[in-house]
Order: C-alpha cells, then sequence, then structure tokens
C-alpha cells in the first residue's frame, strides 16, 4: 500500500484537487441552476446552499476522486491500460482535434441543432457561463469524470469481460464494448442533473445519448491508446473551448 501512494500520489493529488474546486463550483452552479420547484423542496427540508456545495466537494473529491482513481489504477495495471503521462506527438494531434470537435458540438452544435427543437437547449446559450460553470466543466468534466468513467468503469468492464467471456484475453473486441458501455452510463448520469432543470422528454433524452455518449467514446479511445491523461485533457479543453465560444457569441 506504501508503494501504490508512492507512485501514484502525484495523479492522487491532481484528482483530489479537482475534485474539491470542482466539487465546490459545481455545487454552487447546479444550486443556482435549480428549478423554483425544486428549490422551495430544498428550502423545505432545510438544505442551505452550503449543505450541497460542501456535499460536493467530499463525494467529487474523496469518492468519486480518490477512491475510484486507485481502484482505477489498479484494475488498468492488471489489465494493462495504464500509461504513465508523457508529452507524444502522436497523442497531441488527436487530442486536440477531438477537444476542437467536441467543443463545436456543444457549442454551437446543440444550439443549432436541438435548440430549434427545444426551448430549453436554446434558453442554456442564452446567457454566457459563469467562471462555476467554466471551472466545474474543466475539473469535474476532464478529471473527476474520467476518473469514474474510463480509469474506473471502462478498466473494470475490460476485466469483468474479459474474464467472463473471453478467457483473460485482451482483444479490440473487449475494449470497445467496454468503451461503449462507460459512454452510455457517462450519458446516462447526465440525466438526473437534467432531470432538476427540465422535463426528460424523448428528445432531451436523444440528445443526452448522442452528445454525451459519442464523446465518451471518443475520451474512451484516447484513454487506451495514450492514457488516461489525455482523455482528461481532452474532455476538460472540449468544455473550455465550447465556453469561450460562448463568452464569445452570445
Amino acid at each position: 500500500m506504501k508503494n501504490f501512494f508512492k507512485d501514484n500520489w502525484k495523479f492522487l493529488l491532481i484528482v483530489l484537487f479537482g475534485g474539491l474546486l470542482g466539487g465546490y463550483c459545481t455545487g454552487v452552479y447546479g444550486f443556482d441552476s435549480l428549478s423554483k420547484d425544486l428549490l422551495k423542496q430544498m428550502q423545505d427540508n432545510n438544505i442551505t446552499k452550503e449543505m450541497v456545495v460542501i456535499s460536493a466537494m467530499f463525494q467529487y473529491a474523496l469518492l468519486y476522486g480518490v477512491l475510484l482513481a486507485s481502484i482505477g489504477i489498479l484494475l488498468s495495471k492488471k489489465i494493462k491500460l495504464w500509461k504513465e503521462f508523457k508529452l507524444s506527438k502522436k497523442a497531441i494531434f488527436p487530442t486536440i482535434i477531438i477537444s476542437i470537435v467536441g467543443a463545436l458540438i456543444l457549442f454551437p452544435g446543440d444550439k443549432i441543432i436541438f435548440g430549434s427543437l427545444s426551448t430549453w437547449v436554446y434558453e442554456q446559450y442564452t446567457l454566457k457561463p459563469t467562471i462555476y460553470k467554466i471551472i466545474s466543466g474543466i475539473l469535474i468534466g476532464g478529471i473527476i469524470e474520467e476518473v469514474m468513467m474510463r480509469l474506473f468503469f471502462m478498466s473494470f468492464t475490460v476485466f469483468i469481460i474479459s474474464k467472463l467471456f473471453f478467457n483473460n484475453k485482451m482483444s479490440t473486441l473487449v475494449f470497445a464494448i467496454a468503451n461503449i458501455l462507460a459512454a452510455l452510463l457517462f450519458a446516462a448520469g447526465h440525466l438526473p442533473s437534467t432531470a432538476t432543470m427540465t422535463t426528460l422528454t424523448p428528445l432531451i433524452i436523444f440528445r443526452c445519448f448522442l452528445f454525451n455518449g459519442g464523446l465518451g467514446i471518443a475520451f474512451g479511445h484516447l484513454y487506451r491508446k495514450y492514457g488516461i491523461g489525455y482523455a482528461m485533457i481532452s474532455h476538460g479543453l472540449c468544455h473550455l473551448i465550447a465556453d469561450i465560444f460562448m463568452i464569445i457569441f452570445i
């Protein structure tokens, strides 16, 4: 155990810091985005903004962050997916391309495609993003969600599928199945927060799986090919670039 933390303390420290700061910003932004009905329900139950923020910091930093990161590292090393981060020309190009394409899908893509079909979607692009939303996207999206969905869940799925159905063989098919399952779960994970802001119509659900699922597969590819570091960078950049576009053009 001592060697584990000695070998991985830098990565775990990044996850811890990202979870604490990102959790704080997510708690503030999430509370401020609640519908009037949900806000009233929380007030009726004596749930304060401070309680929501502290809870978010604890969950993202320790539970979804350090704990799942530790398990994910062990799993990814076992299935030979773990790669120490280092600059690579081969990795930088696809990382940048996926980041830019992903950002354009979020904005203006989402506004143009689904904003014309849903008033709620359109309204998401009438205000410039706050600093809390920007930091939340970079840190929770880029770090914590990649820990949860790729480093932990995708690695765990590869391990289980290969063990149960492929005699412990790590084939391309195993990684593809695990990547798709992780992407679908990643998309589904966005539905609860969306439900606090609008009704989950078939259109909204389809939008969630199309965008988040598609991007999730791209991040999973980066994880498998170049390591979790590049998946994190791409995911965080995707949010940052989209937010910059919104600041400029809204």
